[in-house]
């Protein structure tokens, strides 16, 4: 059961990276580093300036956009690439439980976003690292983009699952609800997985950095945040479970 486990686990790696997402990926990584090489040859060398530039960088690029947009690629491509393809029905016979399944999908695709949004953190923060910026600003971004994987991706499976349009329909969350709608409602900010980073983000660094208040606490990131990640994994079993070899995908 080990072996079946694995092998699926090396499949979701293969079809993630399949259709020319290993340059999509590849691009979202090394993005960050772009910008900030920008801004080194167009800027003084005033550290504080740096600071104020990698902050807006990381919090409202990389969790802002390129987190979800990671999240929902690889997160939907996950179930969703098996679908379109038609082989979501040979996951059916392997002697795996198929929650162990959506597990190994899931961690997968979590894994990948996560990966990916730490090369982009770390590399915009060693391209300033002369400015002696402390280590525990690029660990709180790392942090924060660990715990966007882990929801989005949550969402983004299901949402692969139930649905051929799921990459376009998780665009239009993004899109819609955590960059327009978060933004300016407040009570919108409470269901936000991208304001959840950015207070995981405050939280970690602590008061090595002037960081601007966060509009979530961080016991409702901890308790909605569970919520969300347990709700949307049971969901996705459930659905995944329910399939029949009968079933046309």
């Amino acid at each position: 059961m080990t072996s079946a486990l694995w092998t699926v686990a090396w499949l979701t790696w293969r079809q993630l990276f399949a259709r020319r997402r290993a340059w999509l990926a590849a691009a979202i990584a090394v993005l960050p580093f772009v910008l900030t090489f920008f801004y080194r040859l167009s800027s003084e060398d005033n550290e504080g300036d740096r600071l104020l530039f990698l902050l807006g960088l990381n919090r409202d690029i990389v969790l802002g956009v390129l987190l979800p947009l990671t999240a929902v690629i690889f997160g939907t491509t996950a179930f969703g690439g098996e679908v379109e393809d038609g082989t979501l029905i040979y996951l059916l016979v392997r002697p795996v439980p198929r929650w162990q399944v959506v597990l190994a999908k899931y961690v997968v695709a979590t894994t990948v976003s996560a990966a990916l949004i730490t090369v982009s953190v770390l590399l915009a923060w060693f391209a300033l690292r002369n400015a002696e910026l402390p280590a525990v600003f690029a660990r709180s971004f790392v942090t924060a983009a660990l715990v966007g994987a882990v929801l989005y991706c949550a969402l983004f499976s299901y949402l692969g699952l139930v649905t051929r349009r799921g990459l376009v329909i998780g665009l239009m969350y993004i899109i819609f609800f955590e960059n327009v709608l978060s933004r300016n409602l407040q009570g919108v900010k409470w269901l936000s997985v991208r304001e959840f980073a950015v207070a995981v983000a405050r939280w970690v660094g602590g008061d090595a950095v002037k960081w601007p208040a966060p509009v979530v606490p961080m016991t409702t990131v901890w308790v909605a945040g569970s919520i969300i990640l347990v709700g949307a994994l049971a969901l996705t079993m459930r659905k995944f479970s329910r399939y029949e070899l009968a079933e046309r995908l």
